[in-house]
């Protein structure tokens, strides 16, 4: 072969070394934003099944307390039903049951009543007892 047919075969040759070199790189780098963007939405998959885990936590939390109020709302009302029987029951033969309570002894009695709601009203908005 003559000196200009291996001086173009050589050419030829590294234009094809350099397509494939080329398209090598082209494909990397292609590879290595795919591989960057699929780690980021694994994170944020992370992310957001942490956030989603918690928030039902704080719900299953908030619910057992909710139940736990009401239950205990309910026994206040029982032994409130229990107590004003048992009294009810212990009054019924006597005499002084009959009487009608005294202004001031009434008054007394409706101020400490208010004030055990104001407390409860209080306890309940998160406010310290004084």
């Amino acid at each position: 072969m003559t000196l200009r047919y291996r001086l173009i075969a050589l050419a030829v040759l590294a234009a094809f070394i350099a397509g494939i070199l080329w398209v090598a790189s082209h494909y990397h780098d292609k590879w290595q934003e795919e591989k960057t963007r699929a780690e980021a939405a694994e994170k944020r998959a992370d992310s957001s099944e942490a956030i989603t885990a918690n928030v039902i936590r704080a719900v299953t939390i908030m619910s057992i307390i909710t139940e736990a109020n009401q239950h205990a709302k309910e026994q206040i009302a029982l032994e409130s039903s229990r107590a004003s029987r048992d009294i009810k029951a212990a009054v019924a033969d006597d005499d002084c049951a009959r009487r009608t309570v005294p202004a001031g002894a009434a008054y007394r009695l409706r101020e400490y009543a208010d004030s055990l709601r104001s407390g409860a009203v209080r306890a309940a908005a998160g406010q310290p007892d004084r």
